[in-house]
């Protein structure tokens, strides 16, 4: 379900950051609370976002055709919340999420544009605190990787001067998701920074992997210490550009060919079962901007399931990095200590923007 309800209220005198809106709760969350209990010793928090995700294209929330089996375990596990709101679009709903503010109050009415009005100058204002400076001033070791999409005119505006020790990832709002190589002029070029300093892609590197790699290098350096972390893991995915790695695009190959009319049923009857939505939700009627996929020619319906085969790839592959941080958790032996909270800005991509894939 689109993860909504992106704010938060803290006392940085406590050491338990209370979140107000969130869509999966690992099971670690009730071990970490009871052992924080006994011992005081604070749990690391680990709040992963994703990028213009369909609320029913996980296993969790109705999906059946993308392959999410972390995901799954978490709702399993933990706790699956059915009701929530965002504020639409990107760099506002991370704005609330990240100050616990209104999203005007905190400076990003909208992009991160500056517009000439204080509640729409593009930035997080100096007056609204970030989880990453509270969490900081509490003890934790702050740690950022992927996309931050609030504030990226000057250094003043980025992670490392909002309250995090370590970061990697981009700045702005949509990236490719393999270098441009020769192509430097390309529609969102790779624009990665690590503490700062420029990183580049190697060749053949796909940014959600990058992204997990430095999430799992900042962990195990954390680990070290005595003080718990709090890691903010930003995936980009499955924002376009639609860009996977064609091992995973194979994996949908034909999955898709039936179209979307038959999907939305599937995933609603899915979504009743699992208890997402009540039993007596009627399914709603056809979009009347969407065609319905009897009425179109053999080379759309051919085009659309590329697309779709692409989309599905990135979010499996989300999935699979997800399964590598609950691994490193285990191995650091962390994994009974760390709350992880899942959520999306908000729901699935629309528009021509969202018509162009490619595969690598």
């Amino acid at each position: 379900m689109n993860i909504k309800g992106n704010s938060f209220y803290w006392n940085s005198k406590v050491s338990m950051l209370t979140l107000s809106a969130v869509s999966t709760l690992t099971p670690f969350s009730v071990s970490a609370h009871t052992q924080a209990k006994k011992s005081e010793a604070r749990p690391n928090i680990i709040l992963i976002m994703v990028d213009d995700l369909g609320f029913s294209d996980i296993a969790p929330y109705g999906g059946s055709d993308i392959h999410t089996p972390h995901l799954t375990r978490l709702a399993q596990e933990g706790i699956r919340f059915r009701q929530f709101y965002n504020n639409s679009i990107s760099a506002p709903t991370r704005a609330s999420l990240i100050t616990g503010q209104y999203q005007h109050n905190a400076g990003m009415g909208f992009f991160n544009v500056d517009l000439g009005d204080p509640n729409y100058q593009g930035y997080l204002n100096r007056e609204s605190l970030t989880f990453g400076e509270v969490l900081h001033e509490a003890g934790y070791t702050t740690l950022i990787s992927g996309k931050w999409h609030v504030g990226d005119k000057d250094q003043s505006q980025w992670p490392s001067q909002r309250g995090f020790d370590r970061s990697f990832g981009f700045l702005g709002g949509a990236s490719r998701y393999y270098d441009a190589g020769e192509n430097a002029n390309a529609r969102f070029a790779v624009e990665l920074y690590k503490d700062n300093k420029p990183y580049k892609l190697k060749p053949g590197e796909y940014l959600t992997d990058k992204i997990t790699d430095n999430a799992l290098e900042f962990i195990s350096e954390a680990s070290k210490k005595k003080n718990p972390f709090f890691l903010y893991l930003a995936f980009n995915a499955p924002h376009w550009p639609l860009q996977a790695l064609p091992e995973d695009i194979q994996k949908y190959k034909g999955v898709y060919h039936d179209g979307w009319d038959s999907l939305r049923v599937k995933r609603y009857e899915n979504a009743k079962a699992q208890g997402v939505i009540a039993p007596n939700t009627q399914l709603t009627s056809h979009d009347g901007k969407v065609r319905a996929w009897n009425t179109l020619q053999d080379s759309e319906k051919a085009d659309y399931e590329k697309r779709q085969e692409v989309y599905a790839a990135m979010v499996d592959r989300v999935d699979q990095e997800i399964g590598r941080v609950l691994d490193k958790l285990q191995e650091i032996k962390q994994d009974k200590n760390t709350l992880i909270i899942f959520i999306s800005d908000n729901g699935a991509q629309g528009g021509s923007d969202a018509r162009a894939w490619q595969e690598k």
